[in-house]
């Protein structure tokens, strides 16, 4: 016997076509009431940045190697680039005998001088001479200030270093002349004790003999420190004037760290835009090809200017709005990534 499934077949277009038409409105309604009830805030460029740790050169010098390159991990202790130190042998000797120097005129001025009382005329002998204590500690002085130059010489130049020895030169010549006339010497009978020297004199000996010394010290560790060493641990950010061949001084920056777990999504936005972000509000963004989803944790509002208008250094009047990053990411975070934030704020 035949079936007529015609009917059948009718009932189902006609419910399916409706069915269809039903879930046509109901999808557009949605899209419709998700634009005009959760809009998005879209803000173009944002970037990664964070704490910056810097590791500097110890001793002025050339730079022979850099070991790493833009973007790379390194760990605390890693070693970051390679110098030749410009301290000489000749320089760390002539620090050995400021030391050396300096030591000398402390023992003089602790034995202090010789008192005599009256005593009866005899044949005049010599008698050990007197030298006066304000030329000593003007030889001290003098001495503790070249120390201090030598350990650092690109920091003065060559005839500021030169003028220092001369009047060094002249202290301790005018040191060396005695300061009275020599006195016949009296019989051992009348010889009183030692007088004691000034407390502060002595202080101020030993303070130079100390600065000497840390002079001497500091070019002896800045002399073999041919290694530049990551402080710790983070992503490498190197600097455009700081290649192979670079002359650098003395704590002078030579690359930049960023810590990644002290690392965030950073933007400016238009005090309008500002209105609609506030602190622990969602942003999503990609970075590296990989979708995240971080949180507000810094709004940071520009700064009063003269005029009472709000404008931070470099005078732009924009907030700044700081995302945070998702820990463990299975890519390496370099500073300077740019991205895009998405905000979906209320309508």
């Amino acid at each position: 016997m035949e079936v007529d499934i015609t009917n059948k077949a009718n009932k189902i277009i006609r419910y399916g076509l409706i069915g269809l038409v039903l879930l046509a409105l109901i999808v557009s309604t949605g899209v419709y009431f998700y634009q005009h009830h959760n809009k998005t805030l879209t803000i173009y460029d944002a970037q990664v940045t964070g704490d910056i740790v810097q590791a500097k050169a110890k001793s002025p010098g050339k730079i022979t190697e850099i070991v790493v390159s833009d973007g790379d991990h390194v760990e605390a202790g890693d070693v970051i680039a390679r110098m030749e130190s410009s301290i000489t042998d000749e320089q760390i000797q002539q620090l050995e005998q400021n030391v050396k120097m300096a030591q000398q005129s402390l023992e003089q001025l602790k034995k202090g001088a010789t008192m005599t009382l009256p005593a009866a005329p005899q044949a005049p002998a010599p008698s050990a001479p007197s030298y006066s204590a304000s030329a000593q500690r003007e030889v001290a002085r003098l001495r503790a200030k070249l120390a201090k130059m030598q350990a650092n010489p690109d920091a003065y130049a060559r005839r500021e270093i030169q003028s220092v020895q001369s009047e060094l030169n002249a202290a301790q010549a005018a040191a060396s002349i005695p300061a009275t006339p020599s006195v016949p010497t009296p019989s051992p009978a009348q010889v009183a004790p030692t007088a004691p020297q000034n407390p502060d004199i002595i202080k101020q000996a030993e303070m130079q003999v100390q600065v000497a010394q840390a002079a001497l010290d500091n070019a002896k560790e800045a002399q073999q420190a041919t290694d530049i060493l990551a402080p710790t641990a983070g992503t490498v950010m190197l600097i455009d004037d700081i290649a192979e061949g670079a002359e650098v001084k003395a704590d002078q920056v030579v690359v930049n760290l960023m810590d990644p777990e002290n690392a965030w999504v950073e933007a400016k936005v238009t005090p309008e835009q500002a209105k609609n972000i506030r602190l622990g509000q969602f942003a999503a963004y990609e970075l590296d090809m990989h979708k995240l989803q971080g949180s507000v944790k810094d709004i940071v509002e520009p700064s009063n200017d003269e005029s009472g208008e709000q404008a931070d250094a470099d005078g732009d009047s924009r907030v700044t709005v700081r995302i945070s990053l998702p820990s463990g990411l299975s890519f390496t975070l370099k500073p300077g990534m740019t991205t895009t934030l998405k905000f979906a704020i209320g309508g």
